[in-house]
């Protein structure tokens, strides 16, 4: 038996990343999510999800991969692809923390598929599933995993590394086979707040000598490159630990952040990446430092609460999606765990608050107080001018007088800079490169090793330390 390969998605697209390891028996899938490209997205606030064809559907848009034994049979008959009951294999799927990028579809699979998600990020999907932002994953072959503790699948041997504790928690993926070994980063983040965990990772993986290295290339698109490197070159790139000019720490955005919260006069409101618990807990520091409240929207509340254990502060819109909730189980809990902040609250004293407003409540904005108001925008959806509702945000927030000023977490702090990225990879050194999670692989080049960009659904032979077709 020789270990097989095949790469699904996620070479040409930001996040989506889906590939799969199997020997003998035992296939290892690691993620199980969606690129992000609301611009091209099928499911446009118009098109509805169906019910009974969901998954068929969802195959024939690509919107999840075509992928024999995962399915279930009744949500593939039809479609010439074999079901996990008929199936001879055993799947095992990794997730290496809640984007959805990179778990968006876990929900769909057959029930006979194990899932390994770490306990952070089960606390939060399930609050996310109770008030129904979930992804209608039902828990049934759910596993723990922790940092560093090895997991035996047949032959392989997979071991998770902690790349950041905070929020949901992020890993990569340390993963032996009888015929060599393989790291996947995940999202590789190497100037954020706990960056020692990725250059512990590099020295681990040093260490292990992979044949293999899968690497998030996020950050090489042309508007993250261009500001480092004009013409975008990517000969260019010089490895370094440092951060670039003109780049920022994840630590010196917060001090950003904290700064121009401080020099608000009025009501000041932020639409963050509701997933991303860390975010939440520094907008309640940088409201209790400030002498703000900081009052969330119920949804999000929720996690807060279900996440810190605390009783948060909760700001309800004027929606029918709350009128409809007030009797669900959530709800209730959370308004018997929570102190509600009231409109009438804020426009008696606006300068005192701090509340989130998504965007599918941007009209909130007509009745919250505007005068010397800021609207934060810290990359909730719609993230950038990609997103067709991006113009829409705008739009509507030049009907009011909130100032608007924008964030960027996730794009600049939640994937490494170029030449960060270029150092861990030459100190890792690896025979083979695979560049991903990128509209731009290509620009990672190895130091002594071959790039390599598979073909996407080929099968390769990971024979005497190359990948051959099979």
């Amino acid at each position: 038996m020789i270990t097989e390969f095949t790469m699904y998605s996620g070479l040409h697209t930001i996040g989506g990343v889906i590939f799969s390891l199997t020997y003998e028996k035992e296939r290892l899938l690691f993620e199980f999510g969606t690129s992000y490209d609301p611009a091209c997205d099928i499911y446009d606030r118009y098109v509805e999800v169906r019910k009974k064809n969901r998954i068929r559907d969802a195959i024939k848009i690509g919107a999840t991969p075509r992928i024999d034994g995962i399915y279930s049979k009744k949500d593939c008959d039809g479609m010439e692809l074999l079901s996990a009951e008929e199936s001879d294999l055993h799947t095992t799927v990794f997730v290496s923390h809640l984007h959805l990028d990179h778990m968006s579809c876990i929900g769909m699979l057959d029930k006979s598929v194990d899932v390994y998600m770490n306990p952070s990020a089960q606390c939060l999907l399930r609050a996310l599933e109770e008030t129904g932002e979930g992804i209608g994953y039902q828990f049934e072959n759910v596993h723990d995993f922790e940092a560093e503790k090895p997991i035996q699948i047949g032959a392989f041997t997979i071991t998770p590394i902690l790349a950041k504790s905070s929020s949901f928690k992020d890993f990569s993926f340390l993963i032996k086979t009888p015929d060599g070994t393989i790291h996947y980063t995940g999202d590789l983040i190497l100037h954020h707040l706990e960056s020692e965990n990725t250059w512990h990772e590099m020295e681990l993986v040093k260490q292990a000598k992979p044949d293999i290295l899968l690497c998030d290339a996020t950050a090489f698109m042309d508007s993250v490159l261009s500001l480092m490197i004009p013409d975008c070159d990517p000969k260019k790139i010089k490895a370094s630990k440092e951060i670039p000019t003109p780049m920022i720490s994840e630590k010196e955005m917060h001090q950003q952040m904290h700064d121009t919260l401080s020099q608000q006069k009025g009501l000041c409101v932020f639409n963050f990446y509701q997933r991303e618990m860390l975010l939440a807990d520094w907008f309640i520091k940088h409201s209790e430092q400030l002498g703000r409240i900081c009052a969330f929207e119920p949804d999000t509340a929720y996690m807060v609460y279900k996440f810190f254990h605390i009783k948060p502060n909760v700001y309800i819109p004027d929606s029918f999606r709350y009128t409809e909730n007030h009797e669900k189980p959530w709800f209730k809990e959370l308004l018997q765990n929570s102190q509600i902040i009231t409109l009438e609250m804020i426009i008696k004293d606006p300068s005192h608050y701090l509340i989130q407003n998504s965007y599918r409540h941007i009209l909130e904005l007509f009745s919250l107080p505007d005068t010397d108001a800021t609207y934060l925008h810290a990359e909730g959806t719609p993230i950038g001018k990609f997103d067709p509702a991006y113009d829409n945000l705008h739009k509507i927030l030049k009907k009011t007088n909130f100032n608007y000023t924008t964030f960027f977490c996730s794009t600049y702090f939640g994937h490494g800079y170029p030449c960060m990225v270029k150092y861990f990879v030459d100190e890792i050194d690896p025979p083979i490169l695979i560049p991903c999670h990128s509209y731009n692989p290509e620009r990672l080049l190895p130091n002594n090793g071959i790039q390599f960009l598979p073909e996407l659904n080929q099968t390769y032979l990971f024979k005497n330390g190359k990948l051959i077709k099979k």
